[in-house]
């Protein structure tokens, strides 16, 4: 096909009707042009509109007649391409898509490049989606294109592998949807001691996934978890460890790890002044840890300075492990300051974690943020971190985590 070719005849009504008409093993595009604003402020609206013209137009000329094309925005289309063979045809679709913005456009006299990029997701015959929607193709399509924008190459494909880990997610999210209805989830609750004199003074309340008589691990499902999931689970953890906290016969804290991304959600400020109204908790008796890797974003950290204004306590979460400095602990919207599990591990046989865990304890210090290790688990480890002056430690050594009649009895001894 030329660059002539009209966008319209391979027009779709939506993204939905693009995947239906399919007969084939299919690939799904989202291909972007990234520099209109550029071509808009540098040669004016006349170029800029032009420059979205061709742009359509240059996709659509190499699509063959089985591919189908739908206009999304005036810099953004998505292609299906039909009847694949292999992988190798979605490289040769990939490679038609990047020829055909070899050559630079002539508008007005001006010879301007359309800085084109695009993420391909082959996913086979129909059947093969499974469950998955339409919305869950674009977001894996959008993740490819800026992988080709992040390397500065045109075009970047999703393997047959990563889109079998696609399915796998959104296995894991469909399954826990239906455990949160099946009563498949609870807490556990892992306790924290003073390192001083062994005192409980907290504990981290830990999401348990009890499927089929097997445990979960958090790690296994946490991190594959879209946005609607993770608010699910983070508003039953918060409304069950703040009812179940006010049976325990202790005025420790319990925490929760919440995720940056369910802070900046518009509803949960209010859910969570709801819950501590309702259950009457006292300043100081709730936590919430949130990773270090989240500090870094201005949103996050006035949602941060909010929850201090609601007597929540905040603890930075896997310390060592982002990019805050220590520089920059003194202005940060912290309480305590969790160190990563992964020197902790380590500190016993690596002179460098060593000396980076006592720098943190320092300066954490002169700061007044209390230091909480994550991760004793041997004597060797808790003598070091004590002697060190760190505050608070959680570990198997000290205790693993306990279920709630558990953790109940605990808090009646102390």
């Amino acid at each position: 096909m030329s660059d002539t070719v009209s966008t319209t005849k391979h027009a779709a009504p939506d993204l939905g009707a693009l995947i239906e008409r399919t007969t084939g093993n299919a690939a799904f595009a989202v291909v972007s042009l990234r520099n209109l604003s550029e071509l808009s402020g540098n040669h004016g609206l006349s170029v800029a509109t032009a420059a979205q013209k061709a742009f359509k137009e240059r996709v659509a000329g190499s699509l063959r007649e089985a591919d189908q094309f739908l206009a999304l925005s005036t810099d953004k289309v998505c292609v299906v391409f039909d009847h694949l063979m292999d992988d190798n045809h979605v490289l040769l679709a990939g490679l038609k898509i990047e020829r055909a913005f070899e050559e630079p456009l002539c508008i007005d006299d001006s010879m301007v490049r359309l800085d084109v990029h695009a993420g391909l997701v082959y996913y086979g015959g129909r059947e093969r989606l499974d469950g998955l929607s339409v919305d869950d193709l674009y977001r894996f399509a959008e993740a490819a294109l800026s992988r080709a924008v992040e390397k500065n190459v045109c075009f970047e494909i999703s393997s047959e592998e990563a889109f079998a880990a696609m399915q796998r997610d959104w296995q894991t999210n469909h399954e826990l949807d239906k455990a949160l209805n099946d009563h498949e989830i609870s807490l556990d609750y892992q306790p924290k001691y003073r390192l001083e004199d062994g005192e409980l003074v907290g504990a981290e309340a830990i999401v348990r996934w009890r499927k089929g008589g097997q445990i979960i691990p958090p790690q296994d499902f946490m991190p594959v978890l879209n946005e609607a999931r993770l608010w699910d689970l983070t508003l039953y953890s918060l409304r069950r460890a703040i009812r179940e906290m006010d049976s325990f016969n202790t005025s420790v804290p319990i925490a929760i790890s919440v995720d940056g991304r369910v802070l900046q959600h518009p509803e949960f400020f209010n859910v969570l002044r709801s819950e501590i109204s309702i259950w009457g908790v006292p300043e100081g008796r709730l936590s919430l840890e949130v990773r270090e890797s989240r500090f870094d974003d201005a949103q996050t950290l006035g949602a941060l300075e909010e929850l201090r204004a609601l007597g929540v306590t905040v603890v930075m979460d896997e310390f060592g492990r982002g990019n805050a400095s220590l520089e920059k602990l003194r202005d940060l919207p912290v309480d305590e300051i969790k160190i990563d599990r992964a020197f902790i591990t380590n500190l016993v046989e690596d002179e460098q974690d060593r000396q980076l865990t006592a720098a943190i304890i320092d300066l954490a210090h002169r700061f007044n943020k209390t230091v909480v290790a994550d991760g004793v688990e041997d004597a060797e480890t808790f003598l070091y971190l004590a002697e060190a002056g760190c505050d608070v430690g959680q570990g198997f050594y000290m205790s693993a985590p306990l279920n709630e009649a558990q953790f109940a009895e605990l808090t009646a001894l102390s």
